[in-house]
């Protein structure tokens, strides 16, 4: 997929619009999770992921090679944060794992609530830090700067929290 993606922006790159409507196609919805993971609001992440597709439009011919969803993946997240801030300057990380009260359970997938659920067995930070890998795409780089903390710490308080996860799924039987 993430070829498929990469030729898709370099063919958006070019002008091509009916590269820019595959892509849609192939990863609209993935932004918009991107999208509501950060804003929890669901017209907030609408809004953010159209503006996304105006920033990819943009600034498609400044990708160069690498994973081209992961580049997709930051342009939402940090149109989201920047959309965040113009509401509310700060908020608690905690928030962003509090959504089985937002939504209806009937929409939320099995895995999706496992990993909420999963995610309750960690500290503040290990969700921080879990929530920059996985939703945000950050980079050990990326959460060390964003946090303070050394990327070797960064590094070892992920693998903590990923083997906590597990540990919590494995005996809970998800």
């Amino acid at each position: 997929m993430i070829q498929t993606i990469n030729r898709l922006i370099a063919r958006i790159a070019k002008g091509d619009e009916a590269a820019l409507n595959e892509l849609a196609r192939l990863i609209s919805s993935r932004m918009l999770s991107v999208a509501r993971a950060a804003t929890r609001d669901r017209a907030l992440a609408e809004d953010v992921v159209q503006e996304s597709f105006v920033k990819i439009v943009d600034n498609a011919h400044r990708f160069k090679r690498g994973n081209g969803y992961a580049w997709v993946c930051k342009i939402v997240h940090n149109t989201a944060l920047n959309a965040l801030r113009k509401i509310k300057p700060t908020a608690d990380i905690d928030e962003f794992f509090d959504i089985a009260d937002t939504f209806d359970l009937a929409e939320r997938s099995a895995a999706s609530l496992a990993v909420e659920r999963a995610m309750s067995v960690l500290d503040k930070q290990e969700k921080l830090l879990i929530f920059q890998k996985y939703f945000m795409d950050y980079t050990v780089r990326d959460s060390a700067k964003s946090t303070g903390i050394d990327k070797s710490t960064v590094s070892r308080k992920i693998i903590k929290a990923e083997e906590k996860m597990r540990e919590f799924l494995t005996k809970s039987g998800q």
